[in-house]
């Protein structure tokens, strides 16, 4: 089957987006594994554990690097293939991560990994292409359920298999789940022609035009990377925060409140219903407003493990719910760049994670769990008044100066 970028169809399988999220979280995972890893890491490679936060921060510098350079060929490049190709430089680059022998090595897998982990931003302006105008906030919705499932069950995961079998073998089961999603994609997913039949230079050379252009997208940018950047910042230094008092729990715990998180996941489809009938504004101030709320709660309560777990679902909730919303209104720009305008708004979003997991780190060495907190209120309340800013057309101003002009 092949689907066409300017063919709207009315109903997408379910089977088919169940699939998409299922790759998507698969996938979105190998960014995240290594988050609940680092005091391990640490203990292997016998450095800081404010030395090994830097893999974390370089993965996800990798995955806005790999939205740059990769997923603007989703507009010029039959996706299947391209995605296919993709996972098995996966494969390759975890059985890397697996055999580490040092910190060094680490960190340029760490990066290598983030850059070709961006299969599900391939994914989503697929997924967007083929939905029609009326469902699409609801299609975007459900395959957002797989990311924030394979975020945070990727600290499951790796948390109990770090505990029980060491943290290299987290690498070694996620090459072989690569592999089987390999196998699925092969065999159901559709193949798409894209409409740019741009060369790859011409199509990096548009980037900065079009970001520079679309003012929704500039918004969307800061909003969610500051969002995401708050998100980062709360998850990195949760396994810290868990090994002190009055916790002094292991890896697996930060897995199991990442598991609660996942609740959160199932909030994405109700806020994509909601963009399809409030608008994506609304549902952006919305989900800002639950993490602020979150984090200021976590102040207090942040030493309070009910309290944290509420925490965690709430940010999940609002940081991921509100990914949704700024895609939704990236993609209405036109379906012919919804992946170079995907991949423009996701480096915005990861160089935000990327700064939040340093910023937290940071934080964390010099004012403990309250300084990550006041760190990720000011990236919030950032991403707060960027969407409530609003630009008066000059239009709108002519027709302002004319009213005044005929009341005189």
């Amino acid at each position: 089957m092949i689907v066409k970028d300017s063919e709207e169809t009315s109903h997408i399988p379910k089977g088919l987006v169940l699939l998409m999220a299922t790759v998507c979280g698969f996938t979105v995972a190998n960014v995240y594994l290594n988050q609940t890893l680092l005091v391990s890491m640490s203990s292997t490679f016998h450095v800081s554990a404010a030395s090994i936060g830097i893999i974390a921060t370089l993965s996800q510098i990798g995955y806005a690097l790999g939205n740059l350079l990769l997923v603007p060929l989703g507009d010029i490049f039959e996706r299947k293939k391209l995605i296919l190709v993709l996972l098995f430089a996966i494969c390759i680059v975890l059985t890397l991560n697996a055999l580490s022998i040092n910190t060094t090595w680490m960190m340029v897998t760490s990066l290598a990994l983030g850059i070709v982990t961006v299969v599900p931003q391939i994914i989503v302006p697929l997924a967007a292409n083929i939905a029609s105008d009326n469902n699409r906030g609801k299609v975007l919705g459900n395959v957002a359920i797989g990311l924030v499932c394979g975020i945070l069950g990727a600290r499951l995961v790796s948390g109990f298999i770090d505990v029980h079998f060491g943290w290299r073998v987290v690498y070694w089961t996620a090459a072989v789940a690569t592999l089987l999603i390999i196998f699925l994609v092969y065999a159901y997913f559709p193949k798409s022609k894209g409409t740019n039949t741009t060369n790859y230079k011409y199509l990096l050379m548009s980037l900065g035009p079009l970001f520079i252009k679309e003012r929704i997208l500039q918004k969307a940018c800061l909003s969610q990377g500051m969002m995401f950047a708050s998100f980062s910042a709360f998850w990195t230094t949760l396994v810290f925060l868990l090994h002190t008092q009055p916790y002094s729990y292991g890896s697996d715990m930060a897995g199991i409140i990442g598991l609660v998180g996942i609740a959160g996941a199932f909030a994405t489809p109700i806020i994509g219903r909601l963009i399809d009938i409030k608008g994506a504004k609304f549902a952006t101030l919305l989900c800002t407003s639950i993490s602020l709320l979150a984090f200021i709660g976590l102040v207090w309560r942040g030493y309070w493990l009910p309290g944290l777990i509420l925490g965690a679902l709430l940010i999940t909730i609002g940081t991921q719910a509100n990914q949704v919303a700024c895609q939704f209104s990236i993609f209405q720009l036109g379906e012919e760049k919804r992946s170079r305008l995907n991949g423009l708004y996701m480096v915005s979003t990861f160089l935000g994670g990327s700064l939040g997991s340093y910023a937290g780190l940071l934080a964390w060495s010099k004012w403990q769990w309250h300084g990550v907190c006041a760190i990720a209120i000011l990236m919030i309340t950032i991403s707060f008044c960027s969407s409530i800013q609003k630009k008066i057309p000059k239009r709108t101003i002519g027709n302002l100066m004319n009213k005044k002009g005929s009341n005189v």
